[in-house]
């Protein structure tokens, strides 16, 4: 009994190329464009402009974000050289009086 494979024990099944009368086929759907929502090119440029300022709070680079506004982070890094990216001092100078632009991505948690 040393010398046996486990496969000896188990018969061989070939796999049908029929289709099988128990599978049921999936039904393929399809979405118009007129039932999705439109969006306005201002809603997808205010989530990328907040995707931008999302990635400039995560980049390390620019030193830590926790307490302070993006402006005083970004002025931070602009003063010891690290070039933080002009584009993000502008987005933040465009929108001051909107929190989603100026306080950092963990504004709601407690420090």
């Amino acid at each position: 009994m040393a010398n046996t494979l486990i496969t000896d024990h188990f018969l061989a099944h070939k796999k049908s190329t029929e289709p099988s009368k128990n599978i049921k086929t999936e039904k393929k759907t399809t979405i118009s464009t007129t039932d999705v929502l439109p969006s306005t090119a201002a809603d997808l440029s205010r989530g990328e402009e907040l995707r931008k300022l999302k990635q400039f709070d995560l980049t390390l680079e620019y030193g830590p974000c926790t307490g302070i506004t993006r402006m005083q982070r970004w002025n931070r890094a602009d003063k010891h050289g690290l070039k933080p990216p002009l584009e993000i001092k502008d987005l933040i100078v465009q929108h001051l009086d909107n929190e989603d632009y100026t306080l950092c991505l963990w504004k709601d948690y407690e420090l």
